[in-house]
């Protein structure tokens, strides 16, 4: 049996990791555009870094409409 998670709803907190693959780049280029602005930079709890699924969730919607319109 399959079991579907909807990240959608859930607030959690979200990995340099997860952060970059859910947006498909390195963690390079992730903390390439905190240094430039386009992310904001991440919520520390000690030495982890986090960011809120919320903040996740719209910055892949930002990227997909921006990559939409550019064509």
């Amino acid at each position: 049996m399959a079991v579907s998670i909807d990240l959608t709803n859930t607030e959690r907190r979200v990995s340099t990791a997860e952060f970059a693959l859910r947006m498909n780049i390195s963690e390079k280029e992730l903390y390439d555009r905190i240094k430039t602005g386009r992310v904001t930079r991440p919520i520390k709890d000690g030495r982890k870094n986090y960011w809120l699924n919320s903040y996740v969730l719209s910055c892949i919607i930002h990227e997909e409409n921006s990559t939409l319109t550019s064509e």
